[in-house]
């Protein structure tokens, strides 16, 4: 086995994160000391040496794959909060949709609703809101921090705007399930397309609160 594959095994090894992101990063270094092996090759020294002196000139393997799992944190969430952007209006947007053309206007309803549950209702769709713009500044805020941190410190701040977008998401959420659950249960059955969007909803709720509060390490072993 040549040094540079030995190399990159080795850093392959030490990352944990997106196949398709992490071959990404291996190919790219793997051209890197290609290319740099290549020149030293032009230079006069022998194969084996040469990739002996261009690893050498990449660094530590362990200090590179802790700069490579910061990338590959960063971009695991850069992901989610794209799906926040997107997923968290689609889901309220469908299931107040299906609410109209299934159900009707909330006057339909058998029974007398409080101005309590008018201000769940309300206060729900505000953190509805507050979970996707949480989303879109975090994207914003990670290309221009981007100039100023260093990969760790800027991977952080993405996984801690990732958790504020998911925790938001899911609290708009529960507003909504728990307040009606205390009025009226029978409301929670409204119709089947409203049933399945709810579900739906909260399935991804929680599936967004994994990669914010999943144990990871950004320092590569």
């Amino acid at each position: 086995m040549s040094a540079i594959e030995a190399y990159i095994g080795d850093l392959d090894r030490r990352l944990s994160g997106s196949a398709g992101a992490k071959a990404d990063l291996l190919t790219e270094a793997k051209d890197g000391l290609t290319d740099a092996a290549e020149a030293y090759r032009e230079g006069g020294a022998e194969k084996a040496e040469a990739e002996r002196r261009a690893v050498a000139d990449f660094g530590p393997a362990a200090v590179i794959a802790r700069e490579y799992q910061a990338e590959l944190a960063l971009r695991g969430d850069i992901g989610t909060l794209w799906k926040v952007i997107v997923g968290v209006p689609l889901f309220q947007v469908a299931w107040e949709l299906a609410r109209v053309w299934t159900y009707g206007d909330w006057g339909n309803l058998n029974k007398p609703t409080p101005d309590w549950y008018f201000s769940v209702v309300g206060l729900s769709g505000v953190f509805v809101v507050v979970s996707p713009v949480i989303g879109a500044a975090a994207l914003l805020g990670t290309r221009l921090l981007g100039r100023r941190l260093d990969g760790t410190r800027l991977a952080g701040f993405a996984r801690w705007t990732v958790a504020a977008a998911a925790i938001a998401n899911l609290v708009a959420m529960l507003l909504l399930a728990l307040g009606t659950a205390v009025l009226d249960p029978a409301r929670m059955n409204m119709s089947l397309p409203c049933n399945v969007l709810a579900i739906g909803w909260a399935a991804f709720s929680f599936w967004l609160l994994q990669p914010a509060f999943r144990a990871r390490s950004l320092s590569a072993a």
